[in-house]
């Protein structure tokens, strides 16, 4: 795992970020794509991926991520999927879970290989996690230590409804505690109807926490085309004041570094 970080070829300074979640299912995917799809409508040359993805399918004896191939679509990649997903797992479960049911170990090497490899083709490189940040991916290894091996910062990804001040600040506690750096807070609605915490959720978690808090990102029906489903996603990001003000600094800080 050494050797994992931002990436310096030349004059060409790799950045990115690591887009975490509260929980699974919380919407991770869906605003990684659209924040890939809106950094490379802006000309911003953007990679993607997604190091670890549980639950794929079987196809032609190769494991497909679904995560992944979605990453790779919102971003128009090139890159093979073997980068962007390199550890796949056949299992739904949390990796450490799936190695105790018979399937390989996480294979640390080829994601640290496929990370450098992709930070030096790309300016800018989004990387997914999976489920939130104690999820164990070994006996002794969780998460929450692969962000820190790579050293980016996180955008943390939330619910938008009740029970996500609970799961918001432990995750953000934890995470601070252990050395992550926040990028901010998007809250997600992960179901059509909205809820009446949602009226207060935004304000309470401004007032505990001193990062920017946005959302809730609109409830986007996954059973469409899946390029459909990436241009709204991309449309919606864009239409949300915070969450283009976050693109926007960081589009502002890549051209600096020109």
């Amino acid at each position: 795992m050494e050797g994992l970080g931002a990436k310096t070829m030349g004059d060409n300074v790799c950045q990115g970020l690591f887009v975490i979640g509260t929980d699974t299912g919380v919407g991770k995917t869906t605003i990684a794509g659209a924040m890939a799809r809106s950094l490379i409508s802006r000309g911003i040359d953007c990679g993607v991926m997604k190091p670890i993805e549980t639950g794929c399918h079987l196809e032609t004896q190769d494991l497909i991520p679904t995560d992944g191939s979605y990453l790779k679509a919102a971003a128009r990649s090139s890159d093979a999927l073997h980068l962007i997903t390199p550890c796949r797992y056949q299992a739904p479960l949390a990796p450490y879970a799936a190695t105790l049911q018979g399937e390989d170990d996480v294979d640390f090497p080829a994601i640290q290989a496929a990370c450098q490899h992709l930070q030096a083709k790309h300016d800018f490189l989004i990387i997914e996690g999976l489920g939130g940040l104690m999820v164990p991916l070994t006996a002794q290894r969780d998460l929450v230590d692969l962000i820190k091996k790579i050293g980016l910062p996180v955008l943390l990804i939330a619910r938008s409804g009740l029970g996500t001040l609970n799961h918001s600040l432990l995750t953000i506690r934890y995470g601070t505690e252990h050395g992550i750096d926040f990028l901010g807070l998007v809250l997600n609605r992960t179901r059509p109807e909205q809820e009446a915490s949602e009226k207060t959720n935004i304000e309470i978690l401004s007032r505990r926490i001193t990062l920017p808090v946005t959302g809730p990102f609109p409830y986007l029906n996954p059973h469409r085309r899946k390029e459909d489903l990436i241009e709204e996603s991309r449309v919606r990001f864009d239409q949300n004041t915070g969450m283009k003000a976050l693109l926007d600094s960081l589009a502002i800080r890549k051209k600096s570094l020109r």
